[in-house]
């Protein structure tokens, strides 16, 4: 039989298309129809999305209102400590227990799939390379390949990489993403010998590296240890116009929601150190905006942190006769198609091809919906309309 469908990567992106499918009753239809799951890692036991030693960017009623209470997925909305989480949607609760819900969600459909004999989640599988055709896509890896009509890419992002003019060798660099999963040996060592912190960027990620420097090491820092550069002031988050403050120029207002910057605004614990450093209050934290060039620091010893945002990670592409494509960009997210949903090339529909999580942001006027709009918003929905 042939396989409907086949998604690159088993993180939240991916969870959230069977959560949709679920939400929408068309679960068995999904997996009927044979759905082969390729995950790079090697095992469950090493799948840890999220994992971050920091509160989430959003309320817990984001990861819980799109997860049907009579499906699938039920058991685990009857936990006690997830239905505290459901009396107060509003409340924000730390990523590692956010992430060690989304794992109790993975292992039903590892559960799931275990059982249809048209589904796998395939460990140990990175794909290499995809090649496309008319009949559908072929993916390729050490393992071997395989072929299906529709293809999602859910293989998330990586740290954007420094350009040689950023001043930075990437041995001399951390990510934002193993200072936040806790990794501080490079840290330890920096503060012990005296050297300032330097974190580049100005992205939910950087003053959230902050902030957990600022409670790692409280105490232990000096004024001036952290020194973050960003090219402008970063936009905050505000629940409606009403009680934002005085709007800028480059500040938007979600026409759904009404939210003032929802998708990229600074929200809650960072949202809470950048005002504090405004204020005053965080001596250890200076905050240099419109100079973006880390140099000056580097000369001096300083350690920097990369916290300038993400890029999606991308198989590479092929078409039928072996030739090379690229996915068109836009500030950072892959295009897709206003209509039909799908991954562009060269400003056309790629056909089958669907991108979802981070960097494979749905675009409604200016705005970029990413974040988990892939959990519960339109993005899955699209694509298993597109698919089924």
């Amino acid at each position: 039989m042939e396989t409907l469908l086949q998604i690159v990567g088993f993180g939240p992106a991916a969870l959230g298309l069977f959560i949709a499918a679920d939400r929408n009753g068309r679960l068995q239809a999904l997996l009927d129809g044979g759905v082969q799951v390729h995950e790079r890692s090697a095992s469950f036991s090493q799948w840890a999305c999220l994992a971050y030693a920091i509160e989430a960017n959003s309320p817990i009623a984001d990861f819980l209102r799109g997860i049907r209470s009579d499906g699938v997925f039920a058991q685990c909305l009857r936990q006690p400590r997830v239905q505290r989480w459901l009396q107060n949607p509003e409340q924000v609760v730390s990523l590692v227990e956010v992430s060690a819900f989304l794992r109790q969600l993975a292992q039903v459909i590892l559960d799931l799939c275990r059982d249809q004999p048209n589904a796998a989640i395939h460990f140990a599988h990175p794909v290499a390379s995809v090649r496309s055709a008319a009949s559908g896509f072929s993916v390729q890896g050490d393992w071997g390949n395989s072929h299906s009509r529709y293809l999602v890419l859910a293989c998330g992002a990586r740290v954007r990489d420094l350009q040689p003019q950023e001043g930075a060798a990437p041995t001399a660099s951390l990510s934002c993403d193993r200072v936040l999963r806790g990794q501080a040996d490079l840290l330890l060592q920096a503060l012990e010998q005296g050297r300032q912190l330097l974190v580049l960027g100005g992205s939910h990620s950087a003053f959230s590296v902050v902030g957990y420097l600022l409670e790692r090491f409280a105490g232990r820092l000096p004024t001036g240890a952290i020194q973050v550069l960003c090219r402008q002031r970063p936009a905050l988050w505000a629940a409606s116009a009403g009680v934002a403050p005085p709007l800028q120029a480059q500040d938007l207002i979600d026409e759904e929601s009404g939210e003032v910057n929802r998708f990229c605004g600074l929200r809650g614990a960072a949202r809470d150190t950048l005002l504090q450093i405004e204020a005053g209050t965080r001596a250890c934290v200076e905050l240099h905006i419109g100079s973006a060039d880390p140099r000056p620091w580097l000369s001096r010893g300083a350690l920097l942190i990369n916290a300038t945002g993400y890029r999606p990670r991308v198989p590479g592409l092929l078409n039928a006769a072996g030739v090379s494509l690229t996915l068109d960009q836009r500030d950072g997210n892959l295009c897709k198609h206003p209509r039909t949903h799908e991954l562009m090339v060269g400003g056309q529909a790629l056909p089958g091809l669907f991108g979802t999580g981070l960097g494979y942001a749905d675009r409604r006027g200016d705005t970029l919906e990413v974040g988990v709009n892939f959990f519960h918003g339109r993005c899955a929905g699209n694509i298993l309309h597109a698919v089924l």
